[in-house]
């Protein structure tokens, strides 16, 4: 809103200024073509009256040497009327009826032409011709200076035959750059203008350029100095003044108006000369400039203050943001605050849980591992007592092959079971190494599949269960013990929930990895442990201590593997899947 406001004011401010600037102008360039217009006048008398009284001098000079030329020094005369009108002429000369010059006035700047022929003259042939005065146009001469000629006839008045006879003609050389300076003395001083003056034929007589005197207004010299923008408008006026009449006309060119004023020149009665003012409107374009300047200000100041209110409007604003910061940052910290103590609260109710849950793992493993170990020393025990029993009674011994093997396979079960807690003990410790050597796939699968294909034979509960497998061959780099372990304990797991039927072992090759699948069709896997199928003692079964799968995800991750379990889409039996890379580094885990 102060922005907006702002700028409202500042086009206020500059349409009003542009008035009152437009308004001053108006009325300067008034003013201006006002005082053009009494100036030209007003220096059309004085060059008329100035002309005429030359005119005077002429005729008199001509009608005093007609009477007593005999008797009167002429070059007194001339002098003495040169002294009347040195401040426009340079000089009078006296001519024959032959053009033979007579006498002419003491002059320094005049050269002296006394009995020197000028018959082939304008001043001399056109007062003889018509019997009238020549007032003439521009004349260059040998001295550089550039004079207008005024000249009458001397008529000798026969008063007997009533006629008149030429005799010859009284001259005058007014200097055309004394006559300028002589207008431009007239001026006001506080008037600027410049003046020129051209015949009735369009020759220019005066202008401050003194190249272009003597030439006609439309000369190639005097149009290469006129801009082409205003070159027609000017020749327009300049054609309009050789009709007689007075004029006035406004010429614009690039931002700046000036007054062209002039008027006719009429000597006894007849137009001979035009006199030009040209006046430029500077006062119109100081005032313009002031105004500018005082719009310039206004505008300024009014940008001053709209950057000033909008400074303290900013500065405002950013307390109240740095304050509502503020309140927001408080408000975090209190919120941080209290959703640490909530994500602490569950924080340690979750490791209530955890503690719990592990509570509850340890007592299962421990009644699991109480249980798994008590299985295999029973039979051991029993075995062993009979043995026993034997030795005591100095009997002869009769041990069978049967009593070695119960000893043999439950030992083994000890050991393997000995053998999971020290790998999950090596494994939470991140000390299980892994020794990789480069093997077929194909050799430990077909070994375990013979072995254990031979086991269930053996065993009446798992008769009808039979191992499948369809050989390839598949060379990876990887720790050849602990791969057996992993098939072995998904072997073992899918016989112990397999009564009948038959457990499919696949190996193949895919996207620069070997993938074995192991499939039954035993009881599946239990939804409860499905969720955390492959943690620490997740197990539902009375046998197994549910370690052998945390050590296979462990063991395959260790090779950059994976593994997981499913059970089938056909709703029966289950399907695990490990993956090697072809090609691996040493890992520690």
């Amino acid at each position: 809103m102060i922005a907006l406001v702002g700028i409202m004011l500042s086009i206020l401010s500059n349409q009003y200024s542009l008035q009152v600037a437009n308004e001053i102008a108006e009325l300067s360039s008034q003013d201006v073509r006002s005082n053009a217009r009494i100036e030209i006048y007003e220096l059309s008398r004085i060059l008329i009256k100035s002309v005429e009284s030359v005119s005077i001098n002429l005729k008199t000079l001509g009608a005093s040497l007609t009477i007593g030329k005999e008797n009167i020094d002429a070059n007194k005369l001339l002098t003495t009327a040169q002294e009347s009108t040195q401040d426009l002429t340079d000089g009078y000369y006296w001519l024959d009826s032959k053009g033979e010059v007579l006498s002419q006035s003491s002059t320094a700047n005049l050269i002296n032409y006394v009995g020197s022929n000028l018959s082939n003259t304008l001043f001399f042939s056109v007062p003889k011709n018509t019997g009238k005065a020549y007032y003439g146009n521009a004349i260059e001469t040998t001295n550089e200076y550039q004079y207008l000629y005024v000249s009458v006839p001397i008529m000798d008045r026969d008063n007997s035959q009533n006629k008149s006879s030429f005799s010859g003609v009284i001259v005058a050389a007014i200097n055309l750059a004394e006559l300028g300076q002589f207008l431009q003395r007239e001026i006001s001083p506080d008037f600027f203008s410049n003046l020129g003056l051209i015949d009735r034929n369009g020759v220019i007589l005066y202008t401050r350029n003194e190249q272009v005197v003597g030439k006609n207004y439309l000369a190639s010299e005097f149009q290469s100095l006129i801009p082409q923008e205003i070159k027609k408008s000017y020749n327009s006026i300049l054609a309009s003044s050789l009709s007689g009449k007075t004029g006035l006309y406004d010429l614009s060119y690039q931002g700046n108006i000036t007054t062209i004023a002039y008027q006719p020149i009429n000597i006894d009665g007849k137009y001979i000369w035009t006199l030009f003012l040209s006046t430029p409107h500077n006062l119109a374009t100081d005032v313009g400039y002031l105004i500018n300047q005082q719009q310039n200000f206004s505008t300024i100041v009014i940008f001053v203050i709209v950057s000033m209110a909008l400074g303290i409007a900013f500065l405002v604003l950013s307390w109240n943001k740095r304050l509502e910061g503020a309140v927001k940052y408080r408000t975090l910290e209190l919120k941080k605050a209290n959703d640490s103590m909530f994500k602490s609260n569950r924080l340690l109710a979750s490791a209530n849980r955890q503690l719990e849950i592990n509570d509850k793992m340890q007592k299962e493993f421990i009644n699991v591992a109480a249980h798994e170990l008590r299985t295999p020393i029973m039979p051991i025990l029993g075995e062993a007592e009979l043995i026993e029993n034997q030795f005591q009674k100095k009997k002869e011994n009769h041990l069978d092959i049967e009593q070695i093997n119960v000893i043999i396979r439950n030992a083994k079960r000890l050991d393997r079971l000995a053998a999971d807690i020290l790998d999950v003990t090596r494994i939470e410790g991140r000390s299980l190494r892994l020794n990789k050597i480069e093997f077929d796939l194909n050799e430990i699968i077909s070994q375990l599949v013979t072995e254990y294909n031979r086991n269930l034979k053996n065993d009446p509960s798992k008769s009808r269960v039979q191992l499948v497998y369809e050989k390839k061959s598949i060379i990876v780099k990887a720790d050849k013990d602990r791969i057996t372990q992993v098939i072995s304990n998904l072997l073992n797991n899918a016989i112990k929930f397999t009564d009948h039927g038959t457990i499919s072992i696949k190996l193949e090759f895919l996207e620069n990895e070997a993938r074995v699948t192991l499939k039954d069709n035993g009881k599946g896997i239990d939804v409860e442990i499905l969720k955390r199928l492959f943690t620490k003692f997740a197990s539902k079964s009375e046998q197994g201590t549910g370690l052998g799968l945390f050590i296979s995800k462990s063991i395959v991750e260790a090779h950059g593997g994976r593994i997981w379990g499913m059970n089938s889409v056909e709703g029966k039996g289950s399907t695990f899947i490990f993956t090697l890379p072809l090609r691996t580094d040493d890992n520690l885990i």
